[in-house]
């Protein structure tokens, strides 16, 4: 958007419609660059294939052959714009699913073109750049609606915090879904010590989605236990996950012992230091004292 100057709104368009129903859905371009634009409007299928949500645009692939694309069931209302600096048009999209929809999702991309715009890539390649606004389509009906926890992970081990967590959320429905929840983080005495809230996405069906939390503390002592707790699609679908790690600020402790041994042995020291004994100094003042009278004595005499 900030290379082409256009803004899709929404970024995305989600959309129930029952077989052989319709529906007519309003989105909107905006041109925030300078200059007039003349937009060309098309319909484009696309997959997801990574762990990060990436729509892949598909090249030369019949809809008809491919299970999730949506772009034959939609009619748009214009495919040609011209829009001022500053202005925002309108399209219309006429969504005709057919009587033999498949329950589940489907999925298609809206997307704006602008002409004569192409930037040159590293090899100097001419690459159009487009915006797009994603219609999510779901059919009803029976759709089955599964999703796992793949991986759940943390440092097992940590001198100090902040501590890292990663998730890995695989979607086996025949919709998108969006996990709504949180990792709860207890300390060994079961209290309480943050909350961290999953990120809010949507996962294609059939795929993996990575989530990435991060508990922000730094003093941070002992066993911990860390909560995945999601909860996903119409039928009240629950993931959860558990995982334990440990904190100990091994370093800082062997510092505090030593600092205790020094001022200890000092103190054990300074104690049984050997002190002059009394009852030397009263023999040695006795002992003059006689001393004195002898010299005393002879000297009468």
């Amino acid at each position: 958007q900030a290379v082409t100057g256009l803004s899709a709104i929404p970024p995305k368009l989600e959309v129930e419609v029952k077989p052989d129903g319709t529906t007519t859905q309003a989105i909107k371009v905006r041109n925030e660059s300078s200059e007039t634009k003349t937009i060309k409007v098309s319909l484009r299928d696309y997959v997801v294939n990574d762990n990060k949500g990436t729509p892949t645009f598909l090249e030369g692939v019949s809809s008809e052959n491919n299970r999730w694309a949506a772009s034959s069931w939609i009619q748009l209302s214009q495919t040609s714009l011209t829009i001022k600096p500053g202005e925002t048009k309108s399209i219309n999209l006429t969504i005709l699913p057919p009587a033999n929809a498949l329950p589940g999702g489907h999925y298609t991309a809206v997307v704006y073109s602008p002409e004569s715009f192409a930037s040159l890539n590293t090899t100097g390649a001419s690459v159009q750049t487009n915006v797009a606004t994603l219609v999510y389509i779901t059919v009803p009906g029976e759709i089955n609606q599964k999703a796992s926890v793949q991986s759940f992970t943390a440092p097992k081990f940590s001198e100090f915090g902040p501590i890292d967590f990663k998730t890995t959320i695989k979607n086996l429905s025949d919709v998108h879904i969006l996990p709504k929840g949180a990792i709860t983080v207890k300390n060994w005495f079961g209290r309480e010590v943050d909350k961290l809230q999953l990120t809010e996405t949507n996962i294609f069906p059939y795929t993996t989605r990575d989530f990435a939390n991060t508990l922000n503390k730094k003093w941070l002592f002992g066993r911990y236990r860390a909560s995945l707790g999601a909860y996903y699609g119409t039928a009240g679908g629950l993931i959860e996950a558990t995982l334990f790690f440990w904190v100990i600020p091994w370093r800082l402790i062997i510092l505090i012992i030593a600092a205790i041994a020094i001022i200890v042995t000092l103190i054990f020291v300074t104690k049984n230091k050997p002190k002059k004994s009394k009852s030397t100094d009263s023999e040695v003042a006795q002992l003059e004292k006689e001393l004195e009278e002898l010299k005393k004595k002879y000297k009468d005499q």
